[in-house]
């Protein structure tokens, strides 16, 4: 039926796959539901984090809850769909409201009740009450329509063959032990007695993929979701691959819009939002460390080579500290200066989830350092002569401590990370400053 202008549709079982998904309006059921919903009456949430790969999950509460009792952190989670109750209303059925894109009502009607049900569901849409319960709702949104995300497609694309990579980068997605590689290829040769094998690089850079694809005027975006980048393992197994287009990071503006390419999916950010979060990632000072360019080598060999200078550094990479009567592992960080009293996590630069890990493991070794006695006497066990805690049942003074987050990276001038990395760092300091110590970025030189 028809109502101001607007279709509404009211199907059953599998007829709303009929429609065309270029037909409907985004987000309608999840505004819907929020204006609509009880704020206290929350029953379950779909949410993405975006601070790993694409994590989707889903978390269900055995009564109404308010969102501030989920696990949820509007920093880091995107709220994908929600299930509610209706506030109480004396003489009326209490309803369960469930919506993402269409809206589900758990409720009893007759067909003659569809035209107020379709008006109470369009106010309900055109209503900004959710943003004072929400008002971080739309900060980021993973775009899903087509259209857009066709035009965006062409916008990067037509970058790509202009040579246009400011703003465009290759990044690996997963997390990888990079001691068990050997390289990475733009193209898959087999190995044999006979045969050269593949030209390997230890880094991906986008200009020497691009040289070697032999991309012309005919690229498309089906093309780079096709075209691969291999994994070469240093024990001989069969090469693993990732699509380019999941390993292209990118920043797009279209119609006065800022998109984010991260993971094969595209987001659209809130200006405001990306000007708060460049400028406290701006506002994280720079660390006075010294350390030495890495050059052509891996991030373990590299943190060997550091580590070697006697008494200047620790090497505490991959020394990993039992806990929770031994169902958890926590690396410490990577090199630890007893004199200056500082913590270096170091990572080579790579995509949002890659780097996300990185800071994820400085607030969770800073919060084992700081409270647990028991982490403290086992990481004494692991630290060399010359670095051990004199007393290791006594709290550190945390703001004794420079927690530095170092990046291994080839780009040349500051250091810059992916937006949502920037996010995440951003969700990091934060709990590291909330613990007391103080918080630096490094970028390492090739």
């Amino acid at each position: 039926l028809k109502h101001e202008g607007r279709w509404f549709c009211f199907t059953f079982g599998y007829a709303r796959h009929l429609i065309d998904e270029l037909a409907y309006e985004r987000n309608f059921g999840l505004i819907v539901t929020l204006n609509l919903g009880d704020p206290a009456a929350i029953k379950s949430i779909d949410k993405t984090n975006i601070s790993h790969i694409s994590l989707h999950s889903r978390e269900q509460a055995a009564r109404e809850i308010e969102l501030a009792n989920f696990e949820f952190d509007n920093d880091i989670d995107l709220l994908k769909s929600i299930t509610a109750k209706s506030p109480v209303a004396k003489g009326e059925e209490q309803e369960t409201l469930s919506g993402r894109d269409s809206v589900t009502i758990y409720t009893t009607v007759t067909v003659d009740a569809f035209t107020d049900i379709a008006k109470r569901l369009y106010d309900a849409f055109k209503s900004t009450k959710y943003k004072k319960h929400y008002p971080w709702l739309g900060k980021i949104r993973e775009e899903r329509d087509a259209q857009v995300i066709d035009d965006l497609d062409k916008a990067l694309v037509s970058k790509i063959l202009q040579q246009e990579f400011h703003k465009i980068w290759l990044a690996i997605p997963e997390l990888v032990e990079w001691e068990q590689i050997r390289g990475f290829a733009y193209k898959f040769r087999s190995e044999g007695l006979t045969k050269a094998g593949p030209v390997l690089s230890q880094d991906l850079d986008i200009d020497e993929w691009s040289k070697v694809a032999r991309i012309d005027e005919e690229l498309s975006a089906k093309q780079l979701k096709g075209k691969k980048i291999f994994l070469y393992w240093q024990d001989g197994r069969d090469p693993s691959s990732w699509s380019v287009y999941r390993c292209l990071n990118a920043e797009i503006d279209l119609n006065h819009k800022k998109y984010i390419l991260n993971d094969g999916d595209w987001y659209n950010i809130e200006s405001g939002y990306v000007k708060e979060v460049t400028d406290f990632y701006d506002s994280v000072p720079s660390s006075k460390i010294k350390l030495p360019p890495y050059g052509a080598n891996t991030e373990p060999a590299y943190l060997k080579s550091v580590a070697k200078n006697p008494g200047s550094h620790a090497l505490m990479d991959r020394q990993v500290v039992m806990i929770g009567g031994g169902r958890s592992r926590v690396e410490f960080c990577d090199l630890y200066s007893k004199d200056q009293k500082e913590i270096i996590h170091v990572k080579k630069y790579g995509g949002s989830s890659v780097l996300s890990h990185l800071f994820s493991q400085a607030v969770v070794s800073g919060g084992c350092f700081l409270y647990e006695a028991d982490f403290r006497a086992r990481l004494n066990d692991l630290l060399p002569h010359g670095f051990k805690l004199k007393n290791p049942k006594e709290q550190p003074v945390a703001n004794e401590y420079e927690v530095c987050i170092a990046i291994m990276s080839k780009v040349k001038g500051p250091l810059e990370l992916p937006f949502f990395s920037k996010v995440s760092f951003k969700h990091a300091v934060k709990a590291l400053h909330n613990f007391g110590y103080k918080v630096t970025k490094l970028k390492i030189e090739r």
